[in-house]
């Protein structure tokens, strides 16, 4: 589990899940299931009908950022989608009860599935008999062109501090894009061989 990262927009990553599987253009040169595939930690193509082999939960890494004692950024699941579709609600509840618990750190939450993230984060708020995410816990979702818009608004329904966006890797205008109650914005373009 990597102590830093060279990703700009944050310190560490923390990966309670690895694998996922593709639901959007986006997703067609996703950088995680290039690694993962490359270091063997996945054997098949992260498509939908291969997710049942890929999806992984890790519990064995939740106690993680409790033992990381100097305050960072934490891109939580940067090798996966925390709200993919097989991940329990128990597990993300343990996920999500770390973040909470562990307050010295800004925990990142990227979703290209926010209507699920929506959902799950609504109820769990409930029954924890919370009005709110944790301030320190920071929500956000990718578009990567203007078909996509949409996922912000999934976003919005989200009582957080902190709502983000990451339109990476852009791959057309989004002038659909409504920026109403969105804190951060992350742009970038596609990189790589055959970037589009």
């Amino acid at each position: 589990m990597p102590e830093k990262t060279a990703i700009r927009w944050t310190d560490s990553s923390w990966n309670p899940t690895t694998g996922c599987s593709k639901v959007s253009p986006g997703c067609a040169r996703c950088f995680a299931e290039t690694l993962s595939l490359r270091f063997g930690r996945s054997k098949l193509p992260w498509t939908p009908e291969n997710a049942a082999a890929n999806v992984v939960l890790h519990p064995e890494r939740l106690g993680l950022p409790a033992r990381w004692k100097e305050p960072r950024r934490i891109f939580t699941d940067s090798m996966s989608d925390l709200h993919h579709e097989l991940i329990p609600v128990d597990y993300l509840d343990r996920v999500y009860d770390v973040m909470a618990t562990v307050d010295r750190h800004q925990f990142q939450v990227l979703t290209k599935r926010p209507e699920r993230m929506a959902g799950y984060v609504l109820d769990w708020l409930t029954r924890r008999g919370l009005g709110a995410v944790p301030s320190n816990v920071w929500l956000g979702t990718s578009i990567e062109n203007d078909r996509w818009t949409g996922r912000a608004d999934h976003l919005r329904r989200i009582p957080v501090d902190v709502r983000f966006l990451s339109v990476e890797p852009m791959l057309g205008p989004v002038p659909s894009l409504d920026l109403d109650g969105i804190g951060w914005v992350i742009c970038g373009g596609e990189s790589g061989p055959g970037y589009r």
